[in-house]
């Protein structure tokens, strides 16, 4: 489903919950529990040892809110009538009579007039850091046929410098052009000697031309990354075609044409981090910064971040992470990374103290172990990136450290061999506390489901992905795996919502376009499971649809958790940090089909307006 779930293996290749008040406020929030805390920030230690609640008495609001539902996310006083901000924290969460009282001279008052006031949105898995490299350039996307392809290329051709680099996305397996691959001689003829890279929709394959070729110097001797799995397509004199299969075989080209370069990666972040305020976004989860051959060639982009933290100009608080999918790699030297990357990488807002490990690829590509075989491929169940005993060997050193995991895992078999490992380690070291997470989940047995919230293990999706996607999902899902199957296990967020499970959301870029980011679009998804702006769509298992409640619980709160920073940010609640959104509608009474059309007006992250709309 997603590029970054197959660049990771070949770059490589070249406790239960605790009380909110238990995590440390301000930066330390951050680190695990097992590892020193930075000293906290002057604002955050006195909220610290604040004994007193904040007084109007003194000085007066920056923010107040009032007259609109102000949805709280707080189980403890779920709406309220007026909330009020001073500086970068929430001072006041109560009736309209007692905001009166923290109103001065240089209050801004916002009248909500019926709109709706909630805390910003958390984004649990997402590759905003870099992930938007692979949407740069020509968007193919919806093309059919070779000669409407080429001729929008052609066009945007025309558009560029000289000098630009050529690329682009978008085109489909066994669509745009029929049943074959696109061949290096068509963007020949439109490209001459410039090199040229385009990636299909779902960035597992590329397309690229002879002087592309060239520059990542690949001729017929070349070996395929991984035969018959990660590959060229090749003439019968072994040439490659122009076609590569998997991100192996791809990414030699992309890197050589300048992708992964810190000019690329900071013209994608131009479409993602500098517009997370307009999504309502204040806070996500970088699942993976896939800049080079190992987690070492991402250090760049990171100080790069934390640079642009320490300026003032980062508008969205980021919780990294270091990554593995590699059976050679180290399970201790990962563990090792993430301790030391925890430690002399970070800022304000930019932390990395997560593990992000991948142990198969994706259902739908056939890249995932299955508990049965696939409905299609009777004699085939498909197959895990790394061995069980490598998995366990991962948590435990991880655990062991004091850090989470956040686990790629898609098929049912997969998710099976995590839990039973997760459950291993647990049984043995204890909880301690842990927050562990398994992703993506596309199928997931029903016995499995009733476990994430026994064990403590946080569930979390791709809403979008659980729709009839790109208009084809609802048919490959039955075609892959059967009505039953999918009807039974198919992307279970509502009944691992009604199990009592920790349920998080992210959008996962560049699984899906940069305009399928926002967080409302992906909460609609989540609660019609069809695609916005698509009503008339088959529903993909409709029974798992959840209530708007829930979604945004699942996108708040609960993301909030996952990231440690609870005690922070994901509710209304005084005393916590004033990132808070204004949209344009109350989610609660527009029709569930029109949340994604919902304009976000205002965000605020530490009080200070990132996006600011209410004045145009």
């Amino acid at each position: 489903m997603c590029l970054i779930c197959d660049w990771a293996r070949a770059l490589d290749n070249s406790g239960l919950r605790a009380s909110r008040r238990q995590v440390l406020r301000g930066a330390g929030a951050f680190a695990a529990t097992a590892v020193a805390a930075p000293a906290l920030s002057r604002a955050a230690e006195a909220t610290a040892t604040r004994t007193s609640p904040p007084s109007p008495t003194d000085g007066e609001a920056d923010w107040l809110f009032q007259n609109g539902r102000i949805h709280t996310v707080d189980p403890a006083q779920p709406t309220a009538q007026a909330a009020a901000v001073r500086g970068d924290e929430i001072v006041y969460v109560g009736d309209k009579a007692g905001a009166a009282a923290w109103r001065g001279p240089k209050t801004r008052v916002v009248d909500l007039a019926g709109r709706m006031l909630m805390p910003g949105f958390v984004d649990a898995h997402n590759h905003l850091a870099m992930g938007a490299v692979a949407k740069l350039g020509v968007n193919l996307r919806g093309l059919v046929g070779k000669d409407r392809v080429l001729d929008a290329i052609r066009a945007w051709i025309a558009t560029q410098a000289l000098d630009a680099p050529l690329r682009g996305h978008g085109w489909t397996v066994g669509v745009s052009f029929g049943p074959d691959y696109p061949r290096r001689e068509w963007l020949d003829e439109l490209t001459g000697d410039r090199p040229m890279y385009v990636l299909n929709a779902d960035a597992h394959d590329l397309w690229f031309n002879t002087a592309a070729m060239k520059a990542a110097g690949l001729d017929r001797r070349s070996p395929d990354p991984d035969p018959g799995k990660q590959y060229y397509k090749r003439d019968p004199d072994g040439t490659p075609t122009g076609a590569a299969i998997e991100s192996a075989a791809a990414l030699p080209v992309c890197m050589a044409l300048g992708m992964t370069s810190l000019e690329s990666i900071r013209a994608s972040q131009r479409l993602t981090i500098d517009r997370a305020p307009s999504f309502g976004m204040t806070a996500y989860m970088d699942a993976g910064v896939l800049a080079g051959p190992s987690n070492g060639a991402a250090e760049a982009v990171w100080r790069d971040l934390i640079d642009r933290d320490r300026r003032g100009e980062l508008p969205v608080r980021i919780v990294g992470t270091v990554f593995t999918r590699n059976a050679e790699d180290d399970p201790q030297a990962v563990a090792a990374e993430l301790v030391d990357w925890n430690a002399k990488l970070r800022s304000p807002h930019l932390r990395i103290s997560i593990c992000k490990m991948w142990v198969d690829g994706s259902s739908i590509a056939g890249t995932a172990l299955l508990l049965e075989p696939f409905a299609n491929q009777p004699d085939f169940k498909g197959s895990l990136t790394l061995s069980p005993s490598h998995i366990k060997a991962q948590i435990e050193a991880t655990h062991r450290a004091g850090f989470d995991m956040h686990i790629h895992a898609d098929g049912d078999g997969s998710v099976r061999i995590v839990l039973d490992a997760l459950e291993e380690v647990q049984r043995r070291l204890g909880p301690q506390g842990r927050r562990h997470a398994i992703c993506h989940l596309s199928l997931t047995s029903p016995d499995d489901v009733k476990r994430f919230q026994p064990l403590g293990i946080i569930a979390n999706g791709t809403p979008l992905w659980a729709t009839n996607y790109d208009g084809v999902y609802v048919e490959q899902f039955n075609t892959l795996f059967g009505r039953e199957r999918v009807e039974e296990r198919a992307l279970p967020y509502g009944d691992l919502v009604r199990s009592g499970a920790t349920v998080t959301f992210g959008a996962d870029l560049p699984g899906v376009d940069v305009d399928e980011i926002p967080p409302l679009f992906q909460l609609e998804s989540t609660v019609t499971r069809q695609r916005p702006g698509f009503p008339g769509d088959p529903a993909l298992v409709a029974r798992q649809r959840i209530s708007v409640e829930e979604a945004i619980r699942a996108y708040t709160i609960n993301g909030a958790w996952q990231l440690r920073l609870e005690d922070q940010i994901g509710s209304i609640e005084v005393g916590k940090k004033a990132d808070l959104i204004v949209l344009g509608a109350d989610l609660f009474e527009v029709d569930p089909h029109d949340i994604h059309r919902v304009p976000v007006l205002l965000t605020l992250m530490d009080g200070e307006a990132r996006h600011d709309k209410l004045r145009v």
